[in-house]
């Protein structure tokens, strides 16, 4: 947010800046009140743009970053249950990848829904999602 202040402050500042020796610049007719309405004004004002536009798109990248989309965080848990046998809890989704505790357990109990995982409530009260497609069979 400062970043984007400060180069709005750029813009504006290089603007009037630039407006005050062009005047000149008007009025007298004298060559010498283009270098300071360049230099002083038109170069500050574009660093400025330059800021803003660059803090806009830093925003957006960071915005697109915190929005996972539900396939990639399916796929996260996905791939732990098969690294891991089939079996996970939410606490070892999360621990093992970028999810949250809460993301991890709504993953897993979409996922149950949809019967692609069980779910096994063991006798210390502790829940299990089982994935039959990556269990080891003892054949």
């Amino acid at each position: 947010m400062s970043k984007n202040r400060s180069g709005w402050e750029a813009v504006t500042t290089g603007f009037a800046i630039a407006a005050v020796f062009g005047l000149l610049y008007l009025r007298g007719g004298s060559w010498i009140w283009i270098f300071p309405a360049v230099f002083a004004g038109l170069l500050p004002m574009m660093d400025g743009f330059r800021r803003v536009i660059a803090a806009g798109q830093q925003r957006r990248a960071q915005v697109a970053q915190t929005q996972r989309r539900p396939e990639q965080m399916e796929r996260e848990v996905l791939q732990i249950a098969r690294d891991r046998g089939g079996v996970v809890t939410p606490s070892l989704v999360a621990l093992e990848t970028s999810l949250s505790i809460a993301e991890a357990e709504q993953v897993l109990s979409d996922l149950a829904s949809r019967g692609h995982a069980g779910i096994e409530v063991r006798a210390d009260g502790r829940i299990e999602y089982e994935f039959a497609d990556f269990m080891r069979r003892l054949d």
